[in-house]
């Protein structure tokens, strides 16, 4: 056993300790955001996996992994009264549709059941856990914000190795765990680094930065992160920490979310429209529409990469040309997809491979893979737009952040290929808390915990917003009355 195995063990040991000290919602969390960046990150290099114990293809043990079973097991060791919060919803079976399209699909390509068990299995595994356990965690408006802070705070400490890796070469996973996680090559940049820390790629660290950064401003802008973080680190430090560490990525992926992003809660707050929740998953779908049936000319977007840097627009030429091999390559597969063995083998013939996650999802299971996983990532988005009117200005606010976040991975999705894990615990707990959400005058559910106002108390240091639900950024967050904890 080597150390990035034994770290693995160790995490998962130590997160379920993490369940018998602190609150439920902050121990779980701290699971996922902890394990994720800190964990080794798995590779394949050489026929042998790397950063993960490894039992067959499908069952692994790696860093999300690790997180899942700590997690549960803390769970079932700690919290298990908390179980009776989930219910299930029409999310669960658009995910079961995933995992029964890919069987589909490796069936229909000749691949046989075996690799449709396989590759069901292996998404079963990395994500089923937290779609389950982030609806049974993350309940409440209160909740949601504990998990704002907490990914804002993580971003803030990863802010000191984007610096560190930016000076001195991205070198704390090879000194950590013995091997670098990808090519080194790809993170020299304009005479430095581009850092990575313990994560796959710099752009998964720069969205990362770039997409904390923002929700950080918004939160701040609308009042809701007015008690300094850890009680000494006021909002504008942290803030300003979280944006340095962002342009030492040198990577515009990041760059681009957190200009998306800041520019969408600038309509929000000018237009105060509950569509523009749909704004960036919609343009999205468009591009994707419109490059399958190449009626969009990606010339203006080459032009304008190219003023920035003539290397960007090469990579970015690239990405498009992939592209359109790719769909090209799909058009009769549309529905259920090639198979991952079997475009694979198609990548090989024509020699490139392919970087979008949109192109991924269409090219492996086809538009019932890719459809499933906007219906999933779209859920939380879905049960605000619903429930808008009868949402206090608050949770409108927290609704705004987490949508817009997940629109910026819409639209990072088209030419790069890194879900946040962070992400889909927004989307789930936002789906959670709207859910569950009970205007006040209305009967709560029984055996659920309840939002109500304006009979919530809160615990503040300092005046909050009258609409205040459950505590803020601002402040502690008082337990629900009804929760179970």
């Amino acid at each position: 056993m080597n150390f990035a195995q034994a770290a693995l063990i160790i995490w998962i040991i130590s997160s379920v300790a993490l369940f018998a000290f602190l609150r439920p919602v902050t121990a779980f969390t701290l699971t996922y955001v902890i394990g994720i960046l800190v964990l080794p990150v798995e590779i394949l290099e050489g026929g042998v996996f790397k950063g993960s114990i490894v039992f067959t293809q499908s069952l692994r043990i790696d860093k999300i992994t690790a997180c899942h079973i700590g997690a549960i097991l803390g769970t079932l060791i700690f919290n298990f009264q908390l179980v009776r919060r989930f219910r299930p919803h029409w999310v669960d079976l658009a995910f079961l549709g995933i995992c029964g399209g890919m069987f589909a699909t490796s069936m229909s390509s000749g691949l046989g059941p075996k690799d449709g068990l396989s590759v069901a299995v292996e998404c079963l595994r990395v994500n089923l856990p937290i779609i389950v356990l982030a609806r049974i965690y993350v309940t409440t408006v209160g909740e949601v914000y504990e998990v704002m802070r907490i990914i804002v705070g993580a971003a803030v400490v990863y802010s000191v190795v984007c610096v560190l890796e930016f000076r001195f070469s991205p070198q704390l996973h090879r000194l950590t765990y013995g091997y670098f996680q990808h090519s080194f090559g790809q993170f020299a940049r304009y005479s430095h680094y581009r850092p990575v820390g313990f994560l796959r790629h710099a752009i998964e660290l720069s969205f990362f930065m770039g997409s904390s950064g923002a929700m950080a401003i918004w939160l701040w802008y609308k009042g809701l992160f007015k008690r300094p973080l850890w009680n000494m680190l006021p909002a504008w430090a942290a803030i300003g920490a979280i944006l340095v560490g962002l342009l030492t990525t040198l990577t515009f992926s990041g760059y681009s979310a957190f200009l998306i992003a800041m520019g969408t809660f600038a309509l929000f707050h000018f237009l105060r429209s509950r569509w523009l929740l749909w704004l960036l998953p919609a343009a999205a779908v468009v591009w994707m529409t419109g490059r399958y049936f190449n009626v969009f000319d990606a010339s203006a977007l080459l032009s304008a990469a190219q003023q920035v840097d003539v290397t960007r627009e090469q990579s970015l030429s690239y990405r498009l040309r992939s592209e359109r091999n790719h769909l090209d390559a799909v058009a009769h597969h549309i529905v259920l997809g090639e198979g991952a063995q079997q475009h694979v083998l198609s990548e090989e013939g024509y020699g490139m491979a392919v970087d979008a996650w949109w192109m991924i999802q269409l090219s492996f299971y086809g538009l019932v893979g890719l459809g499933g996983w906007y219906l999933v990532w779209c859920a939380g988005i879905w049960a605000a737009f619903r429930r808008w009117k009868t949402l206090t200005p608050d949770l409108q606010t927290v609704a705004i952040a987490i949508s817009v976040l997940l629109g910026i991975q819409f639209v990072d999705f088209l030419f790069n290929a890194f879900p946040s894990m962070f992400l889909l615990i927004l989307d789930m707990g936002l789906l959670t808390a709207v859910r569950n959400y009970v205007p006040a005058g209305r009967p709560r559910m029984r055996g659920f915990p309840v939002q109500t106002m304006p009979a919530m108390p809160v615990v503040v240091l300092e005046p909050v917003a009258p609409f205040s639900t459950a505590g803020s950024l601002a402040g502690p967050i008082p337990r629900q009355p009804g929760a179970s904890v």
